[in-house]
């Protein structure tokens, strides 16, 4: 029931006549009961409440923080601490997660929080050959706790001095004693501590996000293609004897948003959690062919980072944060380059009791890579052609849905608009989802209406547009862009789409469609019964952010008036209007009836001359 047509121009001046309106909100409060019930602004407030309350995620599924009716309005300002300052896919996904330019242990706010709970003694084996390298030349690492006591002074038969009945003991030595003699005097004796009460044994699901690689230092195996040079880099995450991949990722700065599980790990236990950059290669030869199943034959460790999971889990702090913070680590290649940055790796850690962790489950934060989030935004610009329901005209408005996706949108209302007359609207609808979703089919069912003050208002045309096709290109040509400057908004393109442009100079790709309506007939040529000017287009999320636009014709992106001539007005209480309407009457009634009162006029001088002409002649004779 809907056609893209081919051609059809815009309104011009001339097409004015005969099409008054009310642009005012009464009508659309009429249809909309939440609006009618809570006054217009509180509607809107409403949903930008329910915005909010959107941004917690539920589900274990990060990308739940947007209530598809929270499209109202331009998107709430926010900090955004990326490196341009504008909103990217990670930032959105990610900002309750405060972010740190570098290590937790390392920061001011962490560093004596994550003071050690036991001491860590680097073991090697047999002497340290280069000292500058000995992170390299370690074979393990020791965690303990080291406690000094001062035993108290004993006879030569190896009994206590103070009571030689009973054995020495050993007494605490503490920093506020202001001497040893001090110490001895309180005799706080020793008691040998069970490392199972202070520190027992949990066990827990470790879980570490990686984000993304950056300022990778270029190295690995040196491959080319096209003259080009080109990496295959994937992270191995290692925790005891325990190991994982992620996916390959052929980039140089490679973006993983992998998730690595180490489930039923015991804290105290095997803490050091190590993860690697590496380049792979992939297959290896076998006789005279080269075998790609995709697994790894050979790879080289561009550079790893060590998070120590025990000071992490015995921080109280830490594990009260419900968005654990983001931390940027160095990778470092010790074999290598030891000291020396080859890269940086964005990521944070969780760990929960393996007894929770099924019921908070891991985000599924590789839904960036599989799943984006987008706005598809709407512009109403103009109707025509739209068949007479009232004598001869229509109180003409129309309403879009995202089948699926929060409830019908609808624009304002312009009264009294004849049938080859133009409506005029400049009306903007957003909506926000993201692409694929197999809940939805991606089709906008729109409607023409014509609104009716003592009746039920009546259908003008309908039909349904798919968009499906514009989704699938947005995503294909978006995935794996984190940045706004790098993203591709998607336009509906008819064969002959026109240019608009806004009050700030955006510009817009439009086309006219055909609308149909049942009773009348399914042919979008022959039994059109309105036309509308569209324009539709697709963008992600983050882009959006970068570039918001506001409902209606308001800023940013503000679109031009409607441009509605003046409608009739009651002259005792809106005398301006009325006269401005008066006015406007007289002119084009003058300009449609001016042919005919040119001719008029000259019949009558004609007349008036040969009446003259006869009425001299009759005098002289």
């Amino acid at each position: 029931g809907v056609e893209l047509t081919e051609g059809d121009k815009g309104p011009s001046a001339d097409d004015h006549m005969g099409a008054a309106d009310n642009p005012q909100d009464a009508g659309l409060a009429k249809r909309e009961a939440a609006t009618e019930a809570m006054g217009r602004d509180e509607a809107l407030d409403a949903d930008l409440d329910a915005g909010d309350q959107a941004d917690e995620p539920e589900g274990g599924d990060v990308f739940n923080t947007v209530l598809p009716n929270d499209d109202e309005e331009p998107d709430r300002q926010e900090k955004v601490d990326t490196p341009d300052g504008r909103p990217n896919a990670e930032w959105i996904a990610f900002r309750k997660h405060v972010p740190y330019k570098k290590a937790l242990e390392d920061t001011e706010e962490w560093g004596p929080l994550f003071n050690p709970s036991f001491e860590e003694i680097q073991l090697f084996q047999g002497r340290v050959r280069d000292y500058k390298r000995r992170e390299a030349e370690a074979v393990g690492v020791v965690k303990c706790r080291i406690k000094v006591f001062r035993k108290e002074d004993e006879t030569k038969a190896g009994r206590s001095k103070r009571d030689p009945t009973e054995d020495p003991k050993f007494f605490q030595v503490k920093s506020e004693h202001e001497s040893m003699k001090q110490a001895l005097d309180l005799g706080i004796a020793h008691k040998l501590a069970n490392i199972y009460e202070t520190y027992p044994p949990t066990s827990v699901e470790v879980r570490a996000y990686c984000l993304k690689a950056f300022q990778v230092t270029p190295g690995g195996f040196d491959r080319k293609e096209d003259g080009q040079e080109y990496w295959m880099h994937y992270l191995n995450a290692s925790l005891g004897t325990k190991s994982l991949d992620s996916e390959i990722q052929r980039a140089l700065n490679p973006s993983f948003f992998h998730v690595f599980v180490f489930k039923d790990c015991t804290i105290p236990g095997p803490s050091q959690l190590i993860i690697a950059l590496r380049d792979a290669t992939i297959g290896e030869w076998r006789g005279p062919f080269f075998d790609t199943s995709g697994t790894v034959s050979k790879w080289k460790t561009i550079g790893e980072t060590i998070v120590d999971l025990e000071d992490r889990w015995f921080c109280e702090k830490w594990k009260e944060e419900k968005y654990k913070p983001r931390e940027i680590r160095d990778l470092v290649n010790e074999t290598g380059t030891p000291g020396v940055s080859q890269g940086k790796l964005s990521l944070f850690v969780d760990i929960v009791e393996q007894s929770q962790a099924e019921s908070n489950p891991p985000w599924d934060i590789q839904v960036l890579g599989k799943t984006l989030p987008m706005e598809l935004r709407v512009v109403v610009w103009n109707t025509k052609d739209t068949a007479a329901k009232d004598m001869y005209t229509s109180d003409v408005y129309v309403v879009l849905e995202l089948l699926g996706v929060g409830v019908p949108k609808q624009t304002d209302v312009h009264k009294n608009v004849k049938k080859k007359a133009f409506g005029f609207f400049n009306y903007r609808l957003k909506w926000k989802c993201r692409y694929p979703n197999d809940k939805l089919e991606y089709l906008m069912r729109i409607g023409i209406w014509d609104e009716d003050t003592f009746s039920a208002d009546e259908s003008i045309a309908e039909g349904v547009l798919p968009l499906k096709s514009l989704f699938k290109d947005c995503f294909q040509r978006n995935q794996g862009k984190t940045s706004p400057d790098e993203m591709e908004e998607v336009w509906l393109e008819g064969e002959k789409s026109e240019i608009r442009v806004d009050q700030e100079d955006n510009k817009y790709k439009c086309s006219w469609f055909n609308f149909v309506h049942p009773n009348e007939g399914y042919n979008p040529r022959k039994h059109c019964q309105a036309k509308v000017q569209l324009s539709v287009t697709v963008l992600p999320r983050a882009k959006a952010r970068a570039k918001p636009a506001g409902r209606e014709r308001r800023s940013p992106a503000k679109l031009p008036p409607h441009g509605r001539p003046p409608q009739p007005a009651d002259p005792i209480f809106h005398a301006e209007e009325c006269k401005e309407y008066i006015i406007y009457s007289c002119n084009e009634l003058l300009k449609k009836c001016r042919g005919w009162c040119i001719c008029l006029c000259c019949i009558l001088l004609v007349a008036g001359v040969i009446a003259a002409v006869v009425g001299i002649r009759m005098a002289l004779a």
